[in-house]
């Protein structure tokens, strides 16, 4: 089975050439953001799409932005790369017609997930740049479950029925498939290059106890997937329980449970702010 599902995701498509181009450009200190306005304008599709999300309430620009350099002014080089990773992801991982699962739920728990994971950011990360990978790494962290569902649907979802909690759900799918979707998650990121502390987010969001000397990123994930889906956010995938979040969790970012209110009490306002983004998935 895991010779099978390699092969599976060495047929996952490749990042698009503009969006493979921006992620290179962001990585390399010697890139500008004259190079960035030119990799994007080769796609006008996405350049369409990108100017959407910035002009949304979520970022509540004081008037339209109407230019790809422009928003590069405002909103940075990282943000720019991530809101077009984003809309990458999010119309390639959009399942057509006649899946098996509430799609429109599962990305609402996504996009939940990463602005909880922003708003934690903000709280423990000072570079504000570095903060904006705290926004993608929620959004894809579970595109693992998405590949299951594609190649193995009936079997997947069949699974996850019998499942009592999320804690389990990794347990089982390993057990079914030799590996479990944040493992896969983790793969498909390689695949397409993404920074290491992205892949690792994704790879440890279901790890309690890990708590990395280089990235909070992670624990990060972990919190913000664990409250979603007790706050209302659930991905609909199965009726698993989740786990409140508790001082352990919290401790790995070097806060406290008693945190936890404050740092997220806005998020259904955010959510309701960034619906935008589930909009360029397409139909």
């Amino acid at each position: 089975m895991k010779k099978v599902i390699l092969s599976y995701i060495e047929k996952v498509p490749a990042l698009s050439p503009t969006i493979a181009k921006i992620v290179q450009l962001t990585s390399s200190d010697t890139s500008s953001a004259v190079d960035l306005v030119q990799a994007i304008k080769l796609d006008p599709a996405l350049t369409v799409k990108v100017l959407n999300l910035i002009n949304s309430s979520y970022f509540g620009m004081p008037q339209e932005v109407t230019s790809i350099n422009r928003a590069i002014i405002l909103l940075g080089m990282n943000t720019i790369k991530n809101l077009a990773l984003s809309a990458e992801v999010l119309s390639s991982f959009n399942p057509s017609k006649g899946a098996l699962f509430n799609v429109d739920k599962f990305w609402q728990h996504s996009l939940a997930c990463a602005i909880s994971s922003k708003l934690i950011a903000q709280r423990i990360v000072k570079d504000p740049v570095k903060r904006e990978e705290f926004f993608i790494a929620g959004l894809i962290h579970d595109i693992g479950k998405i590949f299951f569902i594609k190649h193995f649907p009936r079997d997947y979802l069949s699974m996850v029925k019998k499942v009592g909690s999320s804690d389990s759900l990794n347990h089982k799918e390993r057990l079914l498939f030799t590996m479990d979707h944040a493992e896969v998650g983790g793969l498909i990121a390689e695949k397409w290059a993404l920074p290491p502390d992205l892949v690792m987010s994704i790879r440890l969001h279901h790890e309690k106890t890990v708590k990395s000397e280089t990235s909070f990123l992670p624990a990060s994930v972990y919190i913000s997937n664990l409250y979603c889906k007790t706050n209302g956010y659930g991905d609909d995938i199965g009726a698993m329980v989740a786990k409140e979040t508790d001082e352990q969790d919290w401790g790995r970012l070097n806060l406290h449970k008693a945190d936890e209110a404050e740092i997220l009490s806005c998020l259904p306002e955010k959510v309701e702010e960034a619906k935008v983004f589930l909009q360029v998935r397409g139909k």
